[in-house]
């Protein structure tokens, strides 16, 4: 009967070992996939196609290692867009695979534009539209998450494109607006 008990505890503390092991590999994940997708972010916030590319392209290896075959497809994809509005249409697909990673994960946030009807993670700090780039950069804000239901949307709150106040200042400037 000891022995069995001992057996028992052994399973037991391997079992826990491993499930340790198995929530720092996905942290690390995290960790790698996240700035490598910001990148992405970034480079089409500046309207530069080629670096968006470069960075799709590390991030198409980063997720293929780390075994997120939806990740590394989705930025595979961005990587051969022919043009930036491809590249922006195909990084919202990528977000939707991405967003779930940055959930709680400090200096990232989740953030949502009305206008593109598209949300997108950033490092933390200025609000950088990747959809709209230098013409709307400031145009978006933290995605609200519905305690509710746990389901995240933007509410319009705050400087956001559901925003009307926000909104004459896009309008005063010569750009569309948001929203």
């Amino acid at each position: 009967m000891k022995t069995a008990f001992r057996l028992v505890l052994v399973v037991a503390a391997l079992a826990a070992g491993l499930v340790e092991r198995a929530l720092a590999e996905a942290a690390s994940v995290k960790l790698e996939l996240l700035p490598a997708y910001v990148k992405i972010a970034d480079a089409l916030a500046a309207d530069n196609l080629a670096a968006a590319r470069a960075a799709a392209t590390a991030l198409t290896d980063y997720a293929g290692v780390a075994g997120q075959k939806q990740i590394a497809e989705q930025a595979l994809d961005i990587s051969k867009a022919a043009d930036i509005a491809a590249a922006r249409g195909r990084f919202k697909s990528l977000t939707l695979a991405i967003e779930p990673l940055a959930a709680g994960v400090d200096g990232y946030t989740v953030m949502t534009c009305a206008m593109a009807k598209a949300d997108w993670v950033q490092a933390s700090g200025d609000v950088k539209n990747p959809y709209f780039g230098k013409s709307m950069l400031s145009c978006g804000e933290p995605k609200k998450i519905d305690s509710a239901s746990g389901h995240n949307h933007g509410d319009g709150s705050g400087h956001g494109c559901g925003d009307a106040t926000s909104d004459q200042g896009h309008a005063g400037h010569g750009q569309h607006g948001c929203g």
